[in-house]
């Protein structure tokens, strides 16, 4: 009952074993020209010798050489001198040796090689190409040439179905514009463009980039830099998480923990987002902003809502190259001797001077100032004058109190049109006041307790200030003053136009400079 089934599947098999040899004779290397041919005995019994002008076939590969040995049991080759083969309409290799294996279809080709792929041209030593995969890869150097660029390494992988180049120990990427240097890099020669897997650096004339991830474009010279990245030129350094790069229009833009280091004038900004313009020699952050400024032995701090810093012209090209730095926004200052806020700040290389606009207060030691702007004159990284221009007025505590408010709050004051504060290790020891000069202080027993108030009109003042403290007025032309009794004054009498007392707002530390 079963032999009717027996039968089918013999006859299935007999079927099938022509298709099998088919298949199998259709993998076998084709030899398509040869000058002479011979068996050599010395080389193998079964090895057929061939001469002059030597082709083979094999799949969708030719092979071509002036001589070689066909093994054809073993499906496989060697051939010499002259060496070619060509995949498909694009893939050229050459070379003086050829070892091939038609089963595993892995061609080894030995000295003077080069690999040719539409543009990109592969020289090294030894090429071993695994033709069913379209994977050549070497591992004894390779000089490769795409255009402007070449690239060396000592290990490579070319993949020619996406003609992706992966090297390995090493990489070096030569560019007229720029030298890359890594130790892992993948290379398409269709669109040019580098991606960095591991520690890369890129040098050019104008800067030096470092990442340890990203992509650079050869073509439109576009590029994103992660892990670790920065790009540094001759006088500032731009560092972030991201780092995005157009060197052609040579705009930088930074992501993510920004920090804007300019080291000829030790300056440094930080902040979440900014961006470098090299055209103009610009540099903004956005974002918790923050700059940070030696100045004479210590650091001045500075928030805003945006930073920018712009390099001012130079007439002289030997001299220090000079930023102008701009805030805009919530300007809040911290220096140790020196605390500020305004809306908007300024400071020109030019002459030295940092503005300060709308709504501006400076606190030195116990004395706060306000005007409707002010304009603080600097040199050798102190400052040495403070101009406070309309409505001015300086404030100071006279004694501890509770509250603001309370009618028990004293505060020397000193109210006029314009007034110039000069300091000296950043501290002020005289004030000129110019124009409709008013003055409230207290005076102090031996005791250091308040027992007095001097109330004084005068349009021209000089006051003089020790420690932080007032030792002495100077009333100029047509003075008016009186010393009374400090019980005398009511609260009012004892607060001149336009007094407030803006301690809250004061940052107590450089933690507070962003709030």
């Amino acid at each position: 009952m079963k032999r009717p089934y027996l039968v089918l599947s013999l006859l299935a098999l007999f079927v099938a074993i022509p298709a099998i040899l088919s298949a199998q004779n259709s993998q076998r290397i084709e030899l398509l020209n040869a000058d002479m041919s011979d068996f050599d005995q010395s080389v193998n019994a079964k090895a057929t010798r061939l001469i002059g002008h030597v082709a083979f076939k094999h799949q969708n590969a030719l092979m071509y050489c002036d001589s070689a040995y066909l093994f054809r049991d073993d499906n496989r080759l060697e051939a010499f001198n002259n060496i070619r083969i060509t995949q498909g309409d694009t893939l050229t290799m050459t070379g003086n040796l050829l070892h091939y294996d038609g089963n595993s279809r892995l061609a080894q080709v030995y000295e003077n090689v080069v690999l040719t792929d539409r543009k990109m041209v592969m020289h090294t030593n030894r090429l071993d190409y695994d033709m069913g995969k379209d994977i050549a890869f070497y591992t004894d150097s390779a000089h490769i040439v795409d255009g402007e660029n070449v690239l060396t390494s000592h290990l490579g992988y070319f993949y020619s179905n996406t003609h992706d180049l992966f090297f390995r120990k090493n990489v070096i990427l030569t560019n007229p514009k720029y030298t890359m240097n890594g130790d892992t890099l993948r290379y398409n020669t269709t669109n040019k463009t580098a991606f960095f897997l591991g520690p890369t650096y890129i040098r050019s004339a104008e800067n030096l980039i470092y990442c340890e991830s990203g992509w650079y474009n050869t073509q439109t010279q576009k590029s994103n830099f992660k892990q670790n990245s920065y790009l540094q030129t001759k006088d500032q350094l731009l560092k972030g998480d991201s780092v995005f790069y157009d060197r052609l229009k040579g705009i930088g833009k930074v992501f993510g923990n920004v920090a804007i280091i300019d080291t000829t004038n030790k300056i440094t900004i930080q902040g979440d987002y900014g961006e470098r313009h090299d055209m103009n020699d610009s540099s903004w952050v956005t974002g918790h902003a923050l700059m940070i400024q030696e100045m004479d032995g210590d650091s001045l701090f500075m928030h805003g809502d945006t930073l920018l810093a712009i390099g001012s012209p130079q007439t002289d090209s030997s001299a220090k190259k000079q930023k102008d730095l701009f805030a805009f926004h919530h300007v809040v200052l911290f220096k140790k001797d020196l605390q500020g806020s305004c809306d908007s700040l300024v400071y020109k290389s030019s002459d030295s001077t940092i503005t300060l606009y709308r709504n501006p207060i400076l606190w030195s030691g116990l004395n706060q100032l306000t005007a409707d702007s002010m304009i603080m004159q600097t040199a050798n990284s102190g400052i040495q004058k403070i101009y406070l221009h309309s409505n001015s007025f300086i404030t100071s505590q006279a004694d501890s109190i509770e509250t603001e408010n309370s009618d028990t709050a004293r505060f020397n004051q000193v109210r006029g049109k314009d007034m110039t504060g000069f300091l000296s290790n950043n501290k002020l020891y005289r004030i000129d006041v110019n124009g409709n000069g008013q003055t409230i202080y207290y005076a102090k027993d031996k005791t250091e307790k308040n027992f007095a108030v001097n109330r004084a009109d005068c349009s021209d003042l000089i006051i003089y200030v020790e420690d932080n403290a007032v030792k002495g007025i100077s009333l100029l032309n047509d003075p008016d003053g009186t010393l009374y009794p400090i019980h005398e004054l009511s609260a009012k009498e004892l607060r001149l136009k336009g007094f407030k007392w803006l301690g809250k707002l004061r940052p107590i530390s450089k933690e507070e400079v962003i709030r």
